[in-house]
């Protein structure tokens, strides 16, 4: 016989920090290449000048892209739906 048991369930949907983390990197990385394109260096634009602004903004890209994430958790998880769940148990 089965013994069937209904509880009710909080559900919130949490957002996934990878692809968050992920789009800010790409946006940072397009702020790297606008500002290598609009900063005029009079010694030229050199190597390490790129890498450092690229590194720099990536950096800042991913860390917005987490901050972004915290804020939608933070907001999802203050309104969680009810769901009614049935928990069956065979003996």
């Amino acid at each position: 016989m089965s013994n069937a048991k209904t509880e009710t369930v909080k559900i919130r949907r949490a957002p996934k920090f990878i692809p968050f983390s992920l789009t800010g990197l790409v946006l940072g990385a397009a702020v790297a290449i606008a500002l290598s394109l609009t900063i005029d260096n009079p010694d030229g634009k050199t190597p390490g000048f790129i890498t450092q602004l690229l590194i720099y903004c990536l950096a800042g890209g991913a860390g917005l892209g987490l901050v972004v994430a915290v804020v939608v958790d933070f907001f999802s998880n203050r309104r969680p739906k009810d769901a009614e769940a049935s928990k069956v148990s065979a003996k």
